[in-house]
């Protein structure tokens, strides 16, 4: 009985291990854009050349153009791509534009979270915790 005990204990806290995402092996990795290489998230800068810029974007004070949504909602996102300091932290930024009864669809964020800040009007807003 203690051998079962002992090969059930052994199995919760290999499962532990796997289960988990990795630490990070540094604070920031700020994606390098004009790489070719690809792997999962996008290469280091040398940290000698990042500044500010880095960790901006101009792209969310611009509306989405919602007139050729059907759903009368569309986004514009904030990414790896035109925010390099999001590299490897596991996280992007959106902005929502809504028309009046719009509808945005319903999703997913594995592993991830999700704030919504209204600026203007009222919204409805769900969602479904496992």
């Amino acid at each position: 009985a203690s051998v079962k005990i002992l090969f059930v204990l052994i199995i919760l806290m290999a499962t532990d291990r796997i289960s988990g995402d990795p630490e990070a092996l540094q604070d920031f990795c700020v994606a390098d854009t004009k790489s070719s290489v690809f792997m999962n998230g996008r290469p280091c800068l040398n940290p000698s050349e990042v500044s500010p810029k880095h960790f901006m974007t101009s792209d969310l004070r611009k509306p989405a153009n919602i007139s050729g949504s059907p759903l009368g909602a569309s986004t514009v996102a904030a990414s790896s791509l035109n925010m390099p300091g999001l590299n490897t932290l596991g996280m992007m930024m959106a902005r929502v534009d809504m028309a009046v009864g719009g509808i945005f669809p319903p999703h997913i964020h594995s592993r991830a979270s999700e704030i919504v800040y209204i600026v203007e009007g009222t919204v409805s807003f769900g969602f479904v915790e496992s």
